[in-house]
């Protein structure tokens, strides 16, 4: 049966492998069957730490080339930019009406924020991220949200603001459904943290040939020479092997008797040839639709157009509920 999916990222930088092992080719497989895939490119929410905004227009472009090249189809899936769609922005402020400030400070997010800043230094912007996340996903009567194991409090905290606000006004939001991912979550080339672009351990989709090569070469190994795949004492080579088969296919067991007793150095550059192998046509099509700027405008307009027409149909539910649909007042003359 046909869902509604709502999913997406913040354009704060490149996507790497461990968005497209976590995430992208999940969307792509979801939009592939047949389900209504809307991706939220979700540029209010670079705010919450961050006020730089001069790379905001770039990283939106940057971002819709990887969506593209790997994969992700406008004519299947509709593609928009979050602050071009004021639906977002007006659920937002009924949702904060109705979710209290200790809700939103048990979000894993929130809490972190707590930690990195010193008292009183959280902006209201962030501790409300959750509610614009929800309002993001309820807006456009999501079924289903794919999620990383991590990100499981967000869609719980949008389920429990669908609750809140049906019990208030009366029933008009699904209680949408994580969908957890079911591929391992991919370390970074430390072998410490996830992939992340802010912990300079990522190799993201717009590497050139020579930049994967160059990390894949410094990246971290464990003690000994043998290539074996055992978390727990060699668990950055277990990390590399793990990139190995997802990229090549192989099984981690051949991977291990191909380089039996021949170290890491050729290891590493069999693996940034592998690496290089899967990424050259993503880099190939990026590099096409780079060229045509014309093309990137009309997806996002489209994508926008399609999304403010879906999420208006859902706040005028909202608007009815609340007792907010009163247009009388501006029809009479006086």
């Amino acid at each position: 049966m046909k869902k509604r999916i709502l999913t997406g990222d913040r354009p704060t930088g490149p996507l790497h492998l461990g968005h497209l092992v976590g995430s992208l080719q999940n969307r792509v497989t979801l939009q592939n069957e047949g389900n209504d895939v809307f991706v939220i490119i979700s540029d209010f929410q670079v705010l919450t730490d961050r006020l730089d905004t001069k790379e905001v227009e770039r990283n939106t472009f940057e971002l819709l080339l990887d969506y593209l090249a790997c994969g992700i189809n406008p004519d299947k899936s509709t593609i928009f930019v979050q602050s071009r769609v004021p639906a977002l922005a007006e659920l937002f402020v009924y949702l904060s009406m109705l979710v209290s400030v200790s809700r939103a400070q048990t979000n894993p997010t929130v809490k972190e924020e707590t930690k990195a800043t010193a008292k009183g230094k959280m902006s209201l912007g962030m501790l409300g991220f959750p509610v614009s996340q929800a309002a993001d996903i309820l807006a456009f009567d999501t079924d289903v949200v794919p999620v990383g194991e991590d990100q499981l409090p967000h869609v719980e905290q949008a389920r429990d603001a669908a609750r809140t606000f049906n019990h208030v006004f009366g029933p008009t939001f699904k209680e949408p459904k994580a969908l957890l991912s079911k591929m391992p979550r991919l370390m970074g080339l430390d072998a410490k943290q996830k992939m992340s672009k802010s912990r300079g351990n990522a190799i993201f989709l717009s590497d050139t040939k020579e930049e994967v090569l160059k990390k894949v070469k410094s990246a971290t190994t464990d003690s000994g020479k043998d290539i074996v795949f055992d978390p727990e004492k060699k668990p950055a080579v277990s990390n590399l092997l793990q990139m190995y088969h997802l990229f090549s296919g192989k099984e981690i067991k051949a991977i291990e008797k191909m380089y039996e007793g021949k170290g890491y150095a050729p290891f590493k550059l069999d693996l940034a040839e592998v690496i290089n192998a899967f990424l050259d046509p993503i880099r190939q099509t990026r590099a096409e639709l780079a060229k045509d700027k014309t093309y990137l405008s009309l997806v996002l307009r489209e994508g926008t157009v399609r999304a403010q027409e879906a999420s208006e149909t859902v706040m005028q539910k909202v608007r009815k509920h609340m007792h907010y649909d009163y247009p009388s007042i501006f029809h009479h003359g006086g």
